[in-house]
């Protein structure tokens, strides 16, 4: 396992950590919005691809949400940086799940396997065991 390292995003902060098994990135710092979310999401799939990583467990804890009917764009900007070949867990920290539940049905109409949780007990399982 790796030291935890933190990069800076238009309006937010990733810290990564590379667990056993899969990625940990931590976003936080920062508020939601379409254009945060799409960047974020460039920037893990970018961090996927640099580091081989197949499966990602990610923890948001930004303020505020994306209204439903932007939500589209980021699954795009999600398969456009191939995330359709990660395993993607995550975990919303701050009361969005609603929002994050829409993303994760419209990923899956678009080839992405993602799931969304409440805690990050439940997510690691799912990723690591639940096949």
């Amino acid at each position: 396992m790796n030291t935890p390292r933190v990069v800076h995003g238009p309006g937010f902060k990733i810290r990564y950590e590379d667990e056993s098994g899969y990625l940990r990135a931590h976003v936080f710092d920062g508020e939601d919005s379409q254009a945060v979310s799409i960047a974020m999401w460039r920037m893990l799939g970018a961090e996927c691809k640099a580091t081989g990583a197949t499966c990602m467990l990610v923890l948001e804890e930004l303020t505020g949400s994306v209204a439903q009917d932007e939500i589209e764009p980021t699954i795009e900007a999600m398969v456009q940086t191939g995330l359709r070949d990660v395993r993607i867990a995550f975990v919303e920290l701050l009361d969005d799940v609603e929002g994050s539940e829409y993303g994760a049905i419209l990923g899956l109409e678009h080839g992405l396997t993602a799931r969304v949780f409440s805690t990050e007990g439940d997510a690691r399982r799912w990723l690591l065991y639940d096949y």
